[in-house]
């Protein structure tokens, strides 16, 4: 064959897996280098030493075999020899020349060395990629995968490693094909591998964590809910279907007295707790079962408030129905809330019934069987003077006397009697007719007349009473009420002990009342009131030193009103605050056009002293300029009987501000010789019922001397008001009085027409 052949090597070589993945191209042999079948074959050359991969993607059934014997023998097609290389080799099991190769399995020593001719002929013999990029590669994916695993469950994680091996196993079949690099991608199965055992050792472990952490959380709650409802402020007792108390509060066994932790119900809790805790044993969850229960009969007994639910205890088979009862003792709430209910329907001093009240008597009177036949009659009660027992002898005192009120009310045998007011009560009696109703009334006011001993002290009063039935007012309870209310308020004016039976005149007097309220509040509104002033004149030489500010209204379909009507309706509806201090306003801005000692009164109510800062609203007006020791205000005696000291405090007040205080009407009340002294005031003015007797009454002489030598000692200045003609000036004048008052000088006039009575003074000081 040496003269025909060149020799080759065809040693192959194992891996460490006793496969053959490589053939070399060229081997040294007996020191001289021969090359591989292989690369002679393909014409290759390379140096001894270097070898390639086989690409084993070539089919070894691919390549023609023949049998040696048959192609001796003349059994082959020529034509399949022709034009071809070929390799003679044995194929024989017995001869052992067969070798392990990747993908193919067993393949014999001669078609090895076609696979790896091939390999180098179809230019694939594949080099392999160098260990760093790979490693690279591999930690990329492996680092990849491990970012996921805290974000990815696991079968998130394994669909992950599964991915990036498929992706490696594409790239290394690309590399392959297209380049003939072969890439190692074990390590890069290896690594996910390692990734996904790490990951799935971690989540075995994370999971198994989590597991003993909710046992923690679920005992440390448990222990958590047991204190709580040990704890509770609140009774709590929950009960298992077997009857046994599974958890109670100490609340709970305070309250019940007995221990109940792991006890059987029925031994431990009252039957009306024990019969509250079934319902919800028995019945379907979400349902609340709530109520009251009582233990104990009498004022010891205890109010309990409950509310029973149905709950699951346990898990899974051990699940079973348990009932949670939580109640409170609410006895105090219920006491509390009957004596509100108490308070809400009776008066809290006296015991009476309060108006509501009354009002749903009335309508159950009336709706009872018969009621509206037989009827009832109402009586409307005023005490008189009570204010002035409360000022004087003290509240506690004036509280016991209302108690003995409504004790002396109740003994004439009312069928209900109501407080509706400080000193204001109403009574409910059958109804009779009209005149034995008046007689009832009156006996009644007799009898609250009579004495009463509060502690030491007599006090006497008196009361004014007025009546109504349904024959006169109807069947609505208001209507009544507000009838019995109108004869009242005409019973008071009448005076002490007055009964008045209701009359429809009285209901249209009221409507004219609202009507003048009404008018009234537009008049201020519309500038309808005007000042006129009455000149007060020096008895000595008949000049006018100072003038009364006197209120008017001028209406525009009535025309003039009386003060004696608007005055006292704006009183009641306190609309005279405003209108005074208009009127101050007014009158001191005008005052202000007069000669220097020219003064100017003004009338201040005693509804002012009791509702505003008289002090405050005089300090406003003379803004306009008035010097104060011109001014002086003129009050009544009801200022002190009504306000006491509070009134005396603003006029102390106004007189250190330099404005005068006159006491006006003196003579006719009933309590000012006894302390006339005491009062902050200037002036005196003698009312004109002394005056208009003058000077043929002995007795009113003797009663004006007196009047005059009294101030004399005060040193109080006198104003006689009323002054008619001239036999009653020149009287007033004998007996000492220096300033009077009256048409006899002249009749109220416009400011106008004031101005121009005093224009010789203005010249004269001009």
């Amino acid at each position: 064959f040496r003269q025909f052949a060149d020799p080759v090597a065809v040693n192959v070589f194992l891996d460490a897996g006793g496969m053959v993945r490589t053939a070399p191209y060229a081997l040294t042999v007996g020191g001289e280098a021969l090359p591989s079948a292989a690369a002679m074959l393909a014409g290759t050359k390379g140096g001894a030493g270097t070898g390639f991969a086989i690409d084993f993607s070539i089919d070894p059934n691919t390549i023609p075999r023949v049998s040696a014997i048959d192609l001796l023998n003349g059994k082959v097609d020529p034509a399949l020899i022709s034009g071809r290389q070929a390799i003679i080799g044995a194929s024989a099991l017995e001869l052992r020349d067969f070798f392990v190769i990747p993908r193919h399995g067993i393949i014999a020593g001669a078609l090895l060395q076609v696979l790896a001719a091939d390999t180098l002929k179809q230019g694939r013999a594949l080099h392999p990629v160098p260990l760093d990029p790979t490693l690279w590669l591999a930690a990329l994916a492996g680092g990849l995968v491990l970012l996921l695993a805290k974000r990815l469950p696991l079968a998130g994680i394994a669909a992950a490693v599964f991915g990036t091996s498929a992706g490696v196993e594409a790239l290394a079949l690309f590399l392959q094909v297209q380049d003939a690099l072969l890439l190692n991608t074990a390590i890069i199965h290896v690594i996910g591998a390692l990734v996904a055992v790490r990951t799935l050792v971690h989540q075995v472990m994370r999971r198994g964590e989590l597991h003993r952490r909710a046992a923690r959380e679920r005992d440390e709650t448990q222990r958590v809910l047991d204190r709580v409802i040990a704890d509770n402020f609140d009774g709590v007792v929950v009960v298992n279907q077997d009857q046994r108390i599974i958890a109670a509060s100490a609340s709970a066994e305070s309250m019940l007295g007995k221990k109940l932790l792991h006890a059987l119900a029925p031994d431990v809790l009252p039957q009306e707790l024990l019969a509250a805790l079934q319902k919800p044993l028995e019945q379907t969850f979400g349902q609340l079962h709530t109520g009251e229960i009582i233990l104990g009969e009498g004022q010891g007994g205890r109010v309990l408030e409950y509310v029973a639910t149905p709950s699951e205890v346990g898990e899974g088979h051990d699940r079973k129905l348990a009932a949670c009862l939580t109640f409170r003792d609410v006895t105090e709430k219920r006491r509390d809330e009957e004596r509100l209910r108490y308070l809400g329907r009776h008066d809290p001093l006296t015991g009476a019934l309060s108006r509501n009240r009354l009002v749903e008597t009335i309508n159950s009177a009336l709706e009872t069987d018969g009621g509206r036949a037989k009827g009832i009659g109402i009586v409307a009660l005023d005490l008189r003077r009570f204010r002035f027992i409360n000022d004087t002898l003290g509240h506690t005192l004036g509280d016991a006397l209302l108690r003995q009120v409504v004790s002396r009310i109740k003994s004439m045998g009312p069928d209900a009697i109501a407080r509706v007011g400080g000193d204001s009560f109403v009574m409910l009696v059958p109804e009779t007719e009209p005149e034995r109703l008046k007689g009832y009334a009156s006996t009644v006011t007799r009898w609250l007349s009579f004495p009463y001993e509060l502690d030491g002290h007599q006090a006497i009063i008196a009361a004014s009473a007025g009546a109504t039935t349904t024959e006169i007012s109807g069947f609505d309870p208001e209507t009544i009420l507000s009838h019995a209310d109108m004869a009242l308020s005409a019973a008071k004016e009448a005076g002490d002990n007055a009964v008045i039976i209701f009359a429809s005149a009285m209901d249209e007097r009221l409507r004219e009342a609202q009507r003048l309220d009404t008018a009234l509040h537009v008049a201020l509104e519309r500038g309808e009131f005007a000042v006129a002033y009455q000149p007060q004149v020096d008895l000595a030489t008949g000049r006018a030193i100072g003038a009364e500010a006197l209120l008017r209204w001028n209406h525009p379909e009535l025309g003039a009103i009386s003060p004696g009507t608007f005055v006292p309706a704006a009183e009641e509806t306190g609309l005279i605050l405003d209108i005074s201090r208009w009127m101050f306003e007014t009158a001191c801005r005008e005052a202000t056009t007069w000669p220097r000692d020219v003064t100017l009164s003004v009338n201040v109510s005693p509804v002012h002293f009791e509702l505003s800062d008289v002090h405050a609203d005089i300090a406003t007006a003379r803004r306009t300029g008035l010097s104060p020791e011109r001014l002086t205000v003129e009050i009544t005696e009801g200022v002190f009987v009504d306000q006491g000291n509070r009134s005396g405090a603003q006029l102390d007040s106004l007189r250190a501000m330099g404005v005068k205080v006159a006491l006006d009407d003196f003579g006719t009340g009933y309590s000012s010789l006894g302390y006339l002294g005491r009062l902050p005031i200037d002036k005196i003015k003698i009312d004109q019922s002394f005056v208009k007797r003058l000077p043929a009454d002995r007795e009113a002489v003797a009663i004006v001397q007196a009047i005059m030598t009294l101030a004399d000692t005060l040193e109080k200045d006198i104003v006689v008001e009323g002054v008619e003609n001239a036999d009653q000036a020149w009287m007033m004048k004998m007996l000492g009085c220096k300033v009077g008052q009256g048409y006899h000088f002249s009749r109220p006039r416009t400011p106008e027409e004031f101005a121009a009575l005093l224009a010789p003074a203005l010249r004269e000081s001009a």
